[in-house]
């Protein structure tokens, strides 16, 4: 018996069949990490600081989709490079379902994945908005147990001229940039950790922050090829690209990570997970 499909029933299949080998491809994608290797120019650098090797890792989302595999893997190519100093920007835990502290404890396989981490400088850390939304207490708790400094509106100066701030997080926090620079040095290069990128919002006339780290965007996550635009990105116009460098004034960037989980999907789609290794360098 031969089965003739309407033109209804071939145009759903053809959209199903579509559907299933992007989704299929967006997985794939969403386990092939990246290493996103960068100089940062910074006019005024001291020599001291150039050549300076930064991680920086974002996103983990653990408890969803992301596996402590998926997290290992990342951490083996952040420690092969031998940074210098690691920066880790928030979102290790997931709350896209449920804003629940039981979400923690769910994915508390990161907080033992970060203890392999090494670094001379050390390990700084902030928070993200789904840390919030599952307990930020608890997940700061799980962070102090570890080789690592938690930046709550705080910065730190380090022996070679080199300081760290970290804020809050800018929907969740508050964010309070001015409160984590006010007491270091006015001679420091002073690197900045925020999980959302429009903490560049309230830097606006302060040239002392010479680079910003952040993620939260994930690049977008699903990007459409060929025309390269996201449905959705959770931050302001400027920072919807997918990734990366951007120069904000003469003296000040901010380099975005896409990040080592994904959030609401286990899917990417041209725009894969990645980890910074930036360079300092003299401009």
């Amino acid at each position: 018996m031969t089965i003739r499909l309407t033109r209804r029933a071939w145009i759903r299949t053809i959209i199903y069949s579509s559907l299933a080998i992007t989704g299929g491809a967006g997985y794939i994608s969403s386990k092939r990490l990246e290493k996103v290797s960068l100089d940062i120019p910074l006019p005024g650098l001291p020599e001291r600081l150039d050549g300076l090797k930064i991680l920086v890792m974002a996103d983990f989302h653990a408890g969803a989709f992301t596996t402590r595999e998926d997290i290992l893997q990342a951490i083996s190519i952040g420690n092969e490079e031998s940074p210098d100093l690691i920066t880790l920007l928030g979102d290790y835990v997931d709350g896209a379902y449920s804003h629940s502290r039981k979400n923690v404890e769910k994915g508390s396989y990161v907080f033992d994945a970060l203890h392999k981490l090494r670094a001379p400088l050390g390990i700084y850390a902030v928070l993200g908005n789904h840390d919030h939304w599952t307990d930020p207490g608890l997940v700061r708790n799980k962070l102090s147990r570890l080789p690592v400094v938690i930046l709550n509106n705080q910065g730190i100066s380090l022996e070679n001229g080199l300081a760290v701030a970290g804020v809050d997080d800018f929907w969740e926090g508050p964010s309070d940039p001015f409160k984590a620079t006010r007491n270091l040095s006015p001679e420091s290069v002073i690197i900045m950790l925020s999980h959302n990128p429009d903490v560049n919002l309230q830097l606006k006339g302060d040239e002392r922050v010479r680079l910003v780290l952040s993620g939260h965007t994930h690049g977008g996550q699903i990007r459409i090829p060929f025309i390269n635009w996201a449905p959705w990105i959770p931050c302001s116009p400027k920072y919807r690209a997918p990734s990366g460098l951007i120069r904000e004034t003469k003296r000040r960037c901010t380099f975005i990570t896409k990040g080592v989980g994904t959030f609401f999907v286990p899917v990417r789609l041209a725009c894969p997970p990645d980890i910074g290794i930036l360079r300092l360098r003299k401009a």
